[in-house]
């Protein structure tokens, strides 16, 4: 019996989480027709997966969102890297939204870039949103196009490999960059994950950070996460160095960020407006809303942001979660 790899074992988390928001959107707490182009086998998530889910990409999308809005305000051009991007579908809704960057560049392991380049080139409603003039390469692990570019690398060689990759495809230092980690840092040992972050701070002038990663391995619902996920081969190799929001929000500081935030998400879904708690109750009654504020206070979203020649970045000291997003239905 063949025993997968330990880097096999983390590519699959993406079938895990690309299942779980196609639930999500299906269910309809959100609005994302491209997601269930790149599940093979959907499956209902329970409640609590699917409302955690939402805040998520609620989260996440406003930060992103922020960051565009603040450079096109300014009339800068702009870059977004998505490290692990696994299928992720960010790209298409901003695309579908015009609110694409200037260039968004995804990065992740070969076998999964390979997948994902096929799904494009299979899919209509994904191929369709590509302008004219992509290409594929590298064996079919990459894909090109003047605004979207999908890389196969390993973020271990960040500096070495990753970054050569990107300045081949256009990737230029000198741009407002926002960059994106989803429970990826949290895979690499810290010495890895924290070269990412010390190199951007030190290469990247105006740039902006942002992760989504689990939190307290400390109590008994943290311990039981662990432990199923160590059954699974699964190990969270940067949770006991960064296990609370202070250690995350400190992480930055020390890797040479001026500025920083971190919020899990309990306390993201508590600031939501009343009405549209009520039309997540409508989607599907929460009974286990202990599990839930237990989840949510185990996985949180960090950001940090530097701007060494404009004033760029000071509306994000703050998630707005109040603020509609297009990707609500």
């Amino acid at each position: 019996m063949n025993v997968p790899s330990a880097d096999s074992v983390v590519q699959a988390t993406n079938d895990d989480a690309t299942v779980s928001r196609c639930s999500a959107s299906q269910a309809g707490y959100f609005h994302d027709p491209f997601v269930s182009q790149l599940v093979r086998r959907p499956a209902r998530r329970s409640p609590v997966i699917n409302r955690g889910t939402y805040c998520r990409l609620v989260g996440l999308q406003n930060l992103i969102r922020q960051f565009l809005d603040a450079c096109r305000n300014q009339q800068l051009p702009s870059q977004i890297v998505s490290l692990g991007a696994g299928f992720d579908t960010t790209y298409f809704l901003l695309k579908t939204d015009q609110k694409a960057p200037n260039h968004y560049f995804e990065v992740d392991f070969a076998e999964t870039t390979a997948k994902k380049v096929m799904s494009i080139q299979r899919k209509s409603a994904l191929k369709t949103i590509l302008e004219d003039g992509w290409t594929t390469g590298n064996g079919g692990t990459e894909l090109w196009s003047y605004d979207y570019t999908v890389i196969a690398g390993d973020l271990r060689g960040f500096e070495t490999t990753v970054v050569p990759a990107l300045e081949r495809r256009g990737f230029d230092r000198t741009l407002p960059t926002l960059f994106l980690s989803e429970c990826v840092l949290i895979y690499l040992d810290p010495t890895h994950s924290d070269a990412i972050i010390r190199w951007v701070s030190q290469h990247v002038p105006t740039a902006m950070f942002t992760t989504y990663e689990p939190i307290g391995p400390h109590d008994a619902f943290g311990q039981m996460m662990v432990q199923n996920l160590e059954m699974r081969r699964i190990e969270l190799k940067g949770l006991l160095a960064y296990p609370d929001l202070a250690s995350q929000q400190q992480r930055y500081y020390d890797l040479g960020w001026p500025s920083a935030q971190a919020m899990d998400m309990a306390t993201l879904y508590a600031q939501l407006p009343p009405g549209e708690l009520q039309r997540l109750m409508r989607i599907e009654i929460l009974d286990e809303l202990e599990e839930f504020n237990l989840f949510g206070r185990h996985y949180c979203i960090a950001w940090a942001w530097q701007s060494r020649t404009l004033p760029l970045l000071d509306p994000l000291t703050a998630l707005d979660p109040s603020k509609p997003t297009p990707t609500r239905p």
